[in-house]
């Protein structure tokens, strides 16, 4: 699959592919990056993102195909001639070293001056928010001063490309959300083309310009993240990305840009982009806050309650009906939580609903 984004192109991949023996990781790749802009690879274990953040850096050579970086082929270039640095899951510091002596590392192996070396970290001390801790102990650090670290690290080297391979895998949940805050400010105030490897879906719409959803070494579809949150191609990114409810119905006919179709007892008009011919089967997407429930008797279908957990911000049920189970995410009714076996009607936000392949 080809995805030709607007801008000027800094890392370009052309039909690649990458074999380890019979095994194929990646199967004709094409895609490209804007100079400046975060693009995350998504997917699940084994779909091949991390192959291909290894291609870039060089540690992992293509079958096929080629990589350019700024109009250069460096598809068979040395990593230590590349200008791309990485930020490791684990981080990979020297636990005998301090804050200073870490990021430096990579300046000394240059051959840099020492007044130089330290302009360069001091620099880069500044930017993650380290300043003060130069002397302090790697082990002694948090997760989140350990991860500034390794970011720092790999800043002061200059780098054209910035590549995270699940650099937050390792926090826990409240530290995972505000690094992913402080990663994108300082990707976004520095201008460094970036990489991101995740199979956290609700990280890679937080921070990406620009998402490559992976299934199985080949591209599923790219976009923007509402773009793939509401406009899913396929079944895979529709089920991927966030939760969704996918449902069959049938397509009555297309009026422009709008389709009606029938779902269960009811007609709806959806968004539409597909062509399958009227009169045929479709799947649809219905994201699970985009489902009203209503006591029974409201306009709808009827569906009686299987599981009914409280969420704080919301209430998730789910809600056995003629077209299935369907999962709903209930914002309106905050605390008050319907019991199993209870009998409701469910509606849907039609400009919301999409058909999906």
């Amino acid at each position: 699959m080809d995805e030709t984004m607007t801008g000027t192109a800094d890392l370009r991949f052309e039909n690649i592919t990458k074999k380890f023996g019979n095994v194929t990781a990646v199967n004709d790749v094409s895609f490209q990056i804007d100079h400046g802009k975060l693009v995350t690879l998504l997917g699940p274990s084994g779909c091949g993102k991390t192959t291909i953040l290894r291609m870039i850096a060089g540690l992992e050579v293509p079958t096929s195909g080629k990589i350019y970086l700024g109009g250069e082929d460096i598809t068979d270039m040395p990593p230590n001639e590349r200008k791309i640095t990485m930020v490791f899951q684990s981080y990979a510091l020297f636990p005998h070293m301090n804050v200073y002596q870490n990021i430096s590392y990579g300046l000394k192996v240059k051959k840099w001056k020492k007044d130089r070396i330290q302009v360069a970290v001091k620099e880069a001390l500044d930017v993650v928010g380290l300043k003060g801790l130069e002397m302090r102990g790697a082990s002694e650090l948090s997760g989140g001063q350990q991860q500034r670290v390794a970011l720092a690290r790999a800043l002061v080297l200059k780098p054209k490309v910035l590549l995270f391979d699940e650099p937050l895998s390792n926090l826990d949940a409240k530290l995972r959300n505000r690094m992913r805050g402080e990663i994108r400010n300082l990707q976004k105030d520095l201008g460094i083309t970036s990489v991101y490897v995740t199979h956290d879906q609700s990280e890679a719409l937080a921070i990406a310009d620009r998402i490559v959803v992976m299934d199985n070494s080949i591209i599923s579809q790219i976009g923007g993240p509402v773009e793939l949150y509401t406009r899913p191609e396929n079944n895979f990114v529709a089920d991927f990305i966030g939760e969704a409810n996918i449902v069959e119905g049938e397509l009555l006919k297309v009026e422009g840009d709008l389709a009606l179709i029938k779902l269960g007892g009811m007609q709806l008009k959806v968004p539409y982009s597909s062509r399958p011919e009227a009169g045929t089967p479709v799947r649809v997407m219905i994201r699970p806050e985009d489902i009203l429930i209503q006591p029974e008797g409201k306009t709808g279908i009827t569906g009686k309650i299987e599981f009914a957990m409280y969420q704080g911000a919301m209430n998730d049920y789910t809600v056995v009906t003629e077209m299935g189970e369907l999962r709903i995410n209930d914002y309106e009714t905050k605390g008050v939580v319907k019991v199993r076996g209870t009998k409701v009607s469910l509606s849907f936000r039609e400009d919301s609903l999409f058909i999906v392949h």
